[in-house]
Order: structure tokens, then C-alpha cells, then sequence
């Protein structure tokens, strides 16, 4: 059996490769949660695909648990947090800069203490349907912030830890692929 083993250099600083990054999903669209129960009915809310069309999203903080206390960990106005809506929900990647409160919620997502995520938003426009006890939100005017947290109200929220390497090994593998299928649809049409 003959393994290989490609060892390629990189051209990024050593700042570059020790960048923590955090990716996920603050928001999962067209997905019910139950926000609580009471007398046996379960009162769900539900956050609606165009609900982000028109939010304004130009001042967002990263936090932990919503709160103050770790301070900001990420923010979209010095472009340490990008958000993306796409046809799954929210997206949001944020490069942590080196601070204790970051290290340690970047460490307690690298060893899945933490996995989940939260946002703080203003509602513009919403329905209540009485006979599944459900709230859509159709319309949010804003979003404060999103938080990786130790409770999420939307389970199928998530959030990974990686570093920068890593980000950017996982878009040169997709590129890699991507160039081998096509020289070897190539050859196959040759």
C-alpha cells in the first residue's frame, strides 16, 4: 500500500493562521420552536424566509448569552462579523480578536460546551395563528445582536469553531475538487 502525503507552504503570516474564527447559524428559517408551555399547550414561533428582506443589519454585535459581561466579541461595523442570509437562515462568521472573553467562548465552542446560537431582534410585522398556537415572525426591522449561547430557543441554530487555516484549507479543498471534476469530465468527453 503507497500513501502520499502533500506538504504545501503557505503564504499566510503566523497572525493569519492563529485567527479564531466562529461560523454558524443564528437563525434557521420555516423551523418551529416552542418557546414555552402552559395548561399542555406549547406556544411555537416560527422565523419566516423573507422576515430579514429590508433589516437593517449594519451595526451587529457577536456576545455571549446576549450579555455585557464578556464584552463584544465580534461586531459588523470593523468587519470582524459578516452576516449572510441565505436559503437556510441567518449565517454569520466572526473573526475573534485575541481577548480573554473571546479565547475562552472560542475554546468552550472548539469542545462543543457551546454549540448554539441566539439573536436579539426587533419585530416589524408578525401573525399568531390561534389554532396551532404558532407565531411567524414575517417582518424584523432590526437585529441587535447574535450570541452564542448556553440555551437557544431555536435548537437548530449552530456554531463551529475553526481557525483561519482551517477556513481557508476547506476552500482550497473545494476548489481542488472542483478543478479534478472537471478535468476528468474533460477526459472523459475526449
Amino acid at each position: 500500500m503507497t500513501r502520499t502525503i502533500e506538504i504545501r507552504e503557505t503564504n499566510f503570516s503566523q497572525d493569519e493562521e492563529q485567527k479564531k474564527i466562529l461560523e454558524g447559524y443564528a437563525v434557521v428559517f420555516d423551523c418551529p420552536t416552542v418557546l414555552f408551555e402552559a395548561d399542555g399547550i406549547e406556544y411555537k414561533e416560527i422565523i419566516a424566509k423573507e422576515a430579514f428582506n429590508n433589516a437593517d443589519l449594519k451595526d451587529v454585535c457577536l456576545k455571549y448569552n446576549h450579555g455585557d459581561s464578556m464584552g463584544i466579541l465580534a461586531r459588523t461595523r470593523n468587519d470582524s462579523l459578516q452576516i449572510i442570509v441565505d436559503d437556510y437562515g441567518l449565517k454569520f462568521r466572526a473573526k475573534l480578536l485575541d481577548t480573554p472573553s473571546a479565547n475562552e467562548v472560542y475554546t468552550n465552542v472548539k469542545n462543543n460546551l457551546l454549540d448554539k446560537c441566539s439573536f436579539a431582534f426587533r419585530c416589524e410585522e408578525d401573525s399568531y395563528n390561534q389554532e396551532t398556537h404558532t407565531r411567524t415572525i414575517l417582518k424584523i426591522k432590526r437585529v441587535y445582536d447574535l450570541s452564542v449561547v448556553d440555551i437557544p430557543a431555536y435548537d437548530e441554530t449552530n456554531v463551529e469553531a475553526r481557525s483561519y487555516f482551517d477556513g481557508i484549507a476547506k476552500q482550497q479543498n473545494v476548489m481542488e475538487r472542483t478543478k479534478r471534476l472537471k478535468r476528468l469530465i474533460c477526459r472523459t468527453y475526449l
